[in-house]
């Protein structure tokens, strides 16, 4: 688990999927969510899990917003670039809520 949660590779994959939910799925919370488990689990959230994600997310928030060198770190990670016409700290949270997702057991063992 700390391989696909510190490496280079999964810390950048969790950006691009992250990015692409914030460009794809809409501003709404939820729809960039489902965007998300939809692609690693291929399913919704239950509402449980719907809650705790979301108040992981806004955790992620609180934390970059504190410490904006710290989010700009995170999503300078990887060879790739990070997308700068979306927002710096919703962009680290995101990256770090896909991150959160993609070490589920469940995506693991897909």
């Amino acid at each position: 688990a700390l391989v696909t949660m510190n490496d280079t590779q999964f810390v950048e994959a969790s950006r691009h999927l992250a990015q692409r939910a914030m460009r794809e799925a809409g501003d709404d919370f939820d729809q960039r969510l489902d965007y998300m488990t939809t692609r690693l689990l291929a399913r919704d959230f239950t509402q449980p899990e719907r809650a705790v994600a979301k108040h992981t997310y806004d955790r992620f928030v609180d934390l970059y917003r504190a410490d904006a060198d710290e989010a700009q770190r995170l999503l300078d990670v990887g060879d790739s670039s990070f997308d700068a016409a979306l927002p710096v700290t919703a962009s680290a949270a995101w990256t770090m809520l896909a991150s959160q997702l993609m070490n589920l057991d469940e995506v693991l063992n897909k």
